[in-house]
């Protein structure tokens, strides 16, 4: 496979990828197995939780914490006086959001006014922003380095929707299910989703190595954006991006060849999708209708 023709969609590939080798791990309930395309299904729901619970909010986190110790240290060094600047920035900001819209004149004036208030937050902010970046720093190593030591905590799918196959799957299931869980975790425990926002980055950042008159190499421009979009994104140690490049590659290929065995189409055939969530809800519903005990194929 050649990224440069083709680029997955990494945060789907990784996380696709953790939930086949899960499943894997723990097999699949045999009272599903004559429903074909339930378990392409099944995989996608979970991966598109995992995308939603360990990347998006997880990220949304690690801004907050990062935000709030910086501001913390601007606080603490400003007291009062910060915090009445930091208030008629706001205010001058909502109101030049709103002349813009009313008129230009009026606009022009809070432009002036709203540059003069960020100058002011600069003098505040100036003295203590070295200490206040560390602060932000530490606060994303400690949110990631709790991340990393269990990515799938106890409760973490206790928000999924009720009437979900998640839900029904553990409800009805709820011995596989631990097994599941169980292999989930390792799985999680040796791989991180996050890493799929450098490959998302990658191609921009190969496209800007080969500008003209482009003075970094690729791998300086990778360490820049590492440097830039670590805290956030959990990616605080250096990377060997090709190495990285390389076994993504492999779990793409993996990933399509799962799915090829699984429910031939389902990745660009919307039909073929449909079909594969019809079948696994429809399986799940004769199975929580039967009282027979359940077993799983492993």
């Amino acid at each position: 496979m050649n990224l440069r023709d083709a680029q997955p969609h990494w945060p789907e590939v990784l996380t696709d990828w953790c939930v086949i080798r899960a499943l894997a791990g723990s097999g699949w309930p045999e009272p599903l197995a004559p429903f074909p395309g339930a378990q392409a299904a099944f995989v996608s729901e979970v991966s598109a939780y995992l995308r939603f619970r360990a990347l998006d909010l997880r990220e949304a986190e690690a801004e907050t914490r990062i935000i709030a110790a910086i501001e913390g240290i601007y606080r603490r060094s400003g007291g009062a006086a910060y915090l009445a600047a930091k208030d008629t920035l706001e205010a001058t900001r909502g109101g030049y959001s709103i002349a813009f819209v009313g008129g230009f004149e009026r606009a022009t004036s809070l432009a002036v006014e709203l540059r003069h208030c960020e100058q002011r937050l600069d003098e505040f902010r100036r003295p203590v922003m070295a200490e206040a970046r560390r602060a932000g720093r530490v606060a994303a190593e400690n949110y990631w380095n709790a991340v990393a030591a269990c990515r799938v905590p106890e409760g973490f799918f206790a928000s999924v929707p009720a009437d979900g196959a998640i839900a029904q799957m553990r409800a009805r299931f709820d011995l596989w299910w631990m097994l599941f869980l169980r292999s989930l975790r390792s799985i999680l425990r040796e791989t991180n989703p996050s890493y799929c926002r450098l490959l998302q980055a990658l191609p921009a950042l190969r496209e800007e190595a080969t500008r003209p008159g482009q003075k970094f190499v690729l791998g300086a421009l990778v360490q820049d954006w590492r440097e830039a979009n670590g805290e956030r994104y959990g990616l605080l140690k250096d990377i060997h991006f090709p190495v990285l490049e390389q076994r993504s590659v492999a779990k793409f290929e993996a990933v399509k060849a799962w799915f090829d065995r699984h429910a031939p189409g389902y990745k660009h055939d919307e039909g073929v999708r449909e079909s594969a969530v019809r079948a696994l809800y429809y399986g799940l519903e004769r199975v929580l209708s039967a009282p027979d005990e359940v077993r799983w194929d492993s």
